[in-house]
C-alpha cells in the first residue's frame, strides 16, 4: 500500500532547503524520507503523482520555479 503523504509536507521540505531544489533533488530526499511507494493529496485533490503535486502547486504559486530550482512560496502557503 502507498503511504500517502499531504502535499504541506512537500512544501515544508522545500522551506527547510538552504537552496532551491531540481525536481530530482526533490524526488530523492521524498524517497529518502519515505520510501519510493507514495502518492501525495492536498486539501482539494486526491492520489497525485509527485509530477502532478508539483504542476499543481506551480499553477497555485505555492511552488516557484526559479533557474536555480524549485523553492516554496511561503506568501502561498495556507496554514491549517
Amino acid at each position: 500500500m502507498k503511504q500517502d503523504i499531504h502535499g504541506h509536507t512537500v512544501l515544508n521540505l522545500l522551506l527547510s532547503a538552504e537552496k532551491p531544489l531540481s525536481r530530482l533533488q526533490l524526488e530523492g530526499m521524498i524517497e529518502s524520507e519515505f520510501g519510493s511507494e507514495v502518492c501525495f493529496h492536498t486539501c482539494s485533490q486526491q492520489g497525485l503523482t509527485l509530477t502532478e503535486l508539483l504542476d499543481f502547486l506551480l499553477s497555485k504559486k505555492k511552488v516557484v520555479e526559479l533557474d536555480s530550482g524549485l523553492t516554496a512560496n511561503p506568501e502561498r502557503i495556507c496554514n491549517h
